[in-house]
């Protein structure tokens, strides 16, 4: 009886409040497990090798390790995994996730975030996963921090503990996605602190979106200024330049 009424609670939802593809808006049957349809998973094709051995953005050379990016700078965060590049598909999808409060869509990738980089993440053996926070306005704007979601569900996958209080956003900085890398740097400078002492050693830091890489050097800064000494991150889109 207790499977009837949740399977009959799960269409009536479905009925009232169809579930659509986060990437294409078609209608998908049965329960929201699913965040895309058949034809869109397919086309939304993960980052493979070669890759940026850093940043993991998707690389023509073989045999070059880094981007071109990450060889003119020198990073904080020791290297990183991003699971999809942020192309047409994934923008949509990211902005369902985003903006109209899904949280399935986070859960979704979250998974596979977990399933495809689970040996890499154990390998480095983070003591805690870090979401990239939100200013408190924005917060209370959106309902929610989207890296935080992401965070949970890849914590509850690998068992990993996630703590998305101590790591907070002091200023709710200006949009940067028409700044270069430099001046986002410069934007972030002061953007971020500690709400406690933190005994961590290794942080896994998690983030929708990877651009210029400004606002996760942000964060390991004060993570290091603190005394952890290893931080890599896990996103689930890069874009195809940082410049």
């Amino acid at each position: 009886m207790v499977w009837e009424r949740k399977e009959m609670k799960d269409f009536l939802i479905s009925l009232i409040f169809p579930h659509k593809c986060a990437a294409c808006g078609k209608i998908l049957p049965g329960t929201r497990a699913e965040a895309l349809c058949e034809s869109c998973d397919k086309h939304i094709v993960p980052i493979t090798e070669p890759r940026c051995k850093r940043c993991s953005k998707p690389i023509a050379d073989t045999t070059c390790e880094f981007c071109e990016d990450c060889e003119k700078r020198h990073f904080l965060v020791e290297s990183g995994m991003a699971l999809y590049p942020y192309d047409e598909r994934m923008q949509r999808v990211i902005r369902q996730f985003k903006y109209e409060g899904c949280y399935e869509i986070g859960d979704f990738f979250a998974m596979r975030m977990g399933k495809t980089f689970y040996k890499w993440i154990y390998e480095f053996q983070p003591d805690v996963i870090l979401p990239v926070p939100v200013h408190k306005k924005r917060l209370r704007f959106r309902g929610f921090n989207q890296a935080a979601v992401l965070a949970e569900g890849l914590g509850d996958y690998l068992n990993i503990p996630v703590d998305a209080e101590t790591l907070i956003r002091t200023e709710d900085t200006k949009p940067q996605k028409n700044l270069d890398v430099h001046k986002r740097i410069a934007n972030l400078q002061k953007g971020f602190a500690l709400d406690s002492e933190v005994i961590w050693e290794r942080v896994l830091l998690v983030d929708d979106i990877y651009t210029t890489g400004a606002t996760l050097e942000a964060c390991a800064r004060v993570l290091q200024q603190a005394g952890v000494r290893h931080i890599r991150f896990v996103c689930l889109c890069i874009g195809a330049t940082n410049e």
